[in-house]
């Protein structure tokens, strides 16, 4: 009896720190930062910037009228035991009036053809962490309120991240 309860605890208390999102400890560019650890994925948002448009070498090429793009520079660690594909299907932006944003697929096309790693298609193999970059274009007189991730790292599971703007 003492067995079975001794194993039981054994795998249910970290199932729960699994399950249940918390902060970690990473270390990024020699800082120590806290990631959120969400089903064995740790996401880290370093930075996020808004910009009025993208500006490409020979003119400027803008959002719809009234939007803006809005940038983030994200690291994410893949602490479960599989290789996974991480797609832009997998994150939407969710506005201050609930409205779910997909990623902007002409700002990943502006920013990859620059050199700049963006998260359209990336695998992450365990224990590897990959930064790069989110866009998406949104009214600018809303406001970016939560990061919603979908189906990573199991089908099904959606999480989101309050942002801090």
């Amino acid at each position: 009896m003492k067995k079975a309860i001794i194993i039981l605890v054994l795998f249910i208390i970290p199932l729960f720190s699994i399950i249940i999102a918390e902060d970690i400890s990473l270390t990024i560019q020699g800082k120590e930062v806290k990631g959120e650890n969400i089903d064995g994925l740790i996401f880290y948002i370093s930075k996020i910037d808004k910009l009025e448009a993208l500006p490409f070498d020979s003119s400027n090429i803008k959002p719809e009228k009234n939007h803006v793009f809005y940038i983030f520079e994200i690291y994410v660690l893949n602490k479960t035991n599989k290789e996974l594909l991480i797609k832009h299907d997998n994150f939407r932006l969710i506005n201050d009036d609930g409205i779910k944003i997909p990623i902007s697929t002409l700002g990943a096309i502006y920013y990859g053809l620059r050199g700049q790693e963006v998260f359209f298609m990336r695998y992450i193999k365990p224990n590897e962490m990959k930064s790069g970059l989110l866009i998406f274009e949104l009214n600018k007189n809303n406001t970016p309120y939560k990061l919603k991730i979908l189906d990573i790292p199991n089908k099904g599971k959606n999480y989101t991240i309050s942002l801090k703007i």
